[in-house]
């Protein structure tokens, strides 16, 4: 993340540095980050990042779950048959 100001609770600002010329100077305005993702931007990106794979993942366990689903029919149906029998 780039160099930039976070706001303490009592209101005061404070400088998160990026890069070490910031880091050594403390002035923002010698700051030699590249021009990243915002904070937001980083933000907005973790959390579509999860999602995805949140996503991913239900999908995954959905599929798993209709296997299953089958496999229990077809010994239900087997088990019907052999009991009549």
């Amino acid at each position: 993340m780039k160099c930039h100001y976070i706001y303490t609770q009592d209101g005061l600002k404070v400088l998160i540095p990026g890069c070490m010329a910031v880091a050594v100077s403390g002035d923002i305005q010698d700051c030699t980050c590249r021009n990243e993702l915002t904070e937001r931007q980083f933000e907005r990106k973790e959390y579509n990042d999860t999602v995805k794979a949140l996503r991913k993942e239900i999908k995954e366990l959905e599929e798993e779950n209709a296997e299953l689903n089958h496999i229990i029919e077809k010994l239900t149906t087997k088990w019907k048959k052999n009991t009549k029998a």
